[in-house]
C-alpha cells in the first residue's frame, strides 16, 4: 500500500487528534481542581472563566467526536454510530451557542457596568440559554448511553480499549445526569469520567495511527458481474436432476465439442455472455446441463452455455434470455 493512501493520510490526523486529546484531558483535570477549590460563584471574573472554558471545551470535544466519527466510518467501516455521533455534534453546537451567548453578554456587562439595558439583556439571555442548555444536556446524556453501548461491542482492533471507551461514555452520561439533579456536587468527580473517556480515545487514535494500514479492515471489494460462478451451476444442476428425474435420459448425451474460436461471431457471442447477470448465467447453466447425467465442470458448463447462445442466436436479439 503506498504512502499516499487515504488510510495513511488519516493516520496523521489521528496522531494530531490523539495529542489534542491528551492536552485536553490535562486541562480538564486542572479546571476541575479550579472549580472545586478556587472558583467563587456569582462573581463576574469566575463566571467569565467558567463560561469561557465551557465554550473552549465543547469546541475541542466536538473536534474529537468528529475524528471518532471519521475513524469509525472510514478506517473501521463501522457505521452503526454515525447517526448518534451526528446528533451529538448538533446538540454540542447548541450547547456552544447557549454558553457563548452568556459569555459575550458577560463581556458586555463588564464594559457597560452602568448600562441597565446590558444587565437586563444579560438576565434574559441567561435564562433562555440555561433552558436551551438544559434540554440539550438531557438529550446528550441519552445519546452517550446508546453510543457507549454500541462502541463497547467493537472488536476489530484494540478490543479491550473499545470496551473501556464504551463504558466511559456510559459512566460519563450517568455522572452528568447525577450532576444535573445536584446529587454530585464535586467537579473533580464530575470531570473524572470525561477525563478518562478523552484519554482512552486519544490512546486509541494514537495506536491506530502507528498501525500498518494493511492490518486494518479493508473496504469490501465490488462484485464483478462477469465473473463466472464455478459452484452455483453445479449445485443448481444437481437439484434439477433430483427433482426432475423423469426427464433425464437413461443414457447421457455426449457433450458436444464446441470451439468458440471457430465461430464467425466470436466477439459478439463472448460480449453477450460477459454482460449476462449471475442469475441469468445460473439459469442457463441449469438449462444446458439437464441433458447430461453427470457433474459438469465450470469450463464445461461455460462452453455449453456459449454453444447454446450460438445455436439459438440469442446474441442477435435485444434480450438476455429466450422466451
Amino acid at each position: 500500500m503506498s504512502n499516499s493512501t487515504p488510510k495513511t493520510t488519516l493516520s496523521k490526523y489521528y496522531n494530531i487528534a490523539a495529542f489534542a486529546a491528551f492536552i485536553y484531558s490535562g486541562l480538564m483535570l486542572l479546571f476541575s481542581v479550579y472549580k472545586d477549590f478556587i472558583y467563587v460563584d456569582q462573581t463576574w471574573f469566575h463566571g467569565l472563566t467558567a463560561n469561557g472554558f465551557s465554550v473552549f471545551s465543547n469546541l475541542i470535544w466536538m473536534g474529537l467526536l468528529f475524528m471518532l466519527k471519521v475513524f469509525l466510518s472510514k478506517t473501521l467501516q463501522y457505521n452503526k454510530a454515525n447517526a448518534l455521533l451526528n446528533a451529538s455534534l448538533i446538540f454540542l453546537g447548541i450547547s456552544v451557542y447557549s454558553v457563548g451567548v452568556i459569555f459575550f453578554k458577560l463581556l458586555k456587562v463588564y464594559f457597560s457596568s452602568d448600562d441597565v439595558d446590558a444587565l437586563l439583556s444579560f438576565g434574559a439571555s441567561s435564562i433562555s440559554s440555561a433552558i436551551l442548555l438544559g434540554l440539550s444536556s438531557v438529550v446528550m446524556i441519552v445519546i452517550y448511553i446508546i453510543l457507549g453501548n454500541r462502541i463497547r461491542k467493537i472488536d476489530v482492533v484494540l478490543n479491550d480499549y473499545f470496551k473501556i471507551l464504551g463504558f466511559s461514555f456510559i459512566v460519563y452520561a450517568v455522572v452528568s445526569a447525577l450532576q444535573m439533579v445536584k446529587f454530585i456536587n464535586s467537579d473533580i468527580i464530575g470531570f473524572l469520567p470525561k477525563i478518562v473517556l478523552v484519554a482512552v480515545l486519544g490512546y486509541i487514535l494514537k495506536e491506530v495511527s502507528k498501525m500498518n494500514p494493511a492490518d486494518l479492515p479493508s473496504e469490501p471489494e465490488p462484485k464483478i458481474a462477469k465473473n463466472f460462478p464455478q459452484n452455483k451451476p453445479e449445485k443448481a444442476q444437481k437439484i434439477n436432476v433430483s427433482s426432475k428425474t423423469k426427464e433425464v435420459p437413461v443414457q447421457p448425451e455426449p457433450i458436444p465439442n464446441f470451439d468458440i474460436n471457430e465461430q464467425e461471431n466470436k466477439e459478439t457471442i463472448l460480449s453477450y455472455f460477459e454482460n449476462l447477470s449471475n442469475d441469468e448465467i445460473n439459469r442457463l447453466g441449469v438449462v444446458v446441463a439437464k441433458n447430461y447425467n453427470q457433474d459438469l465442470t465450470a469450463d464445461q458448463t461455460k462452453n455449453l452455455i456459449l454453444h447454446y447462445i450460438t445455436e439459438r442466436k440469442l446474441y442477435d436479439h435485444n434480450r438476455f434470455a429466450p422466451k
